[in-house]
């Protein structure tokens, strides 16, 4: 499970990184972030986020 902290450092990564850089194209894909392997789905309003193995899933709307 993410701390509140790096669930912040998550939505910037979402935001600055994913939403700009053509690697992050794809409606799903696969990334590193601080150590954890997140399974991305992309959606109009929202990310979906599986952290690592775990059964965390996160929804982080779009901005």
């Amino acid at each position: 499970m993410l701390t509140q902290v790096e669930l912040v450092r998550l939505a910037d990564f979402m935001l600055e990184v994913v939403e700009c850089d053509a690697g992050f194209e794809e409606d799903e894909f696969c990334c590193i972030f601080e150590g954890h392997r997140l399974y991305v789905e992309r959606y109009l309003s929202h990310y979906r986020i599986e952290v690592s193995h775990e059964d965390d899933v996160i929804e982080l709307p779009r901005h």
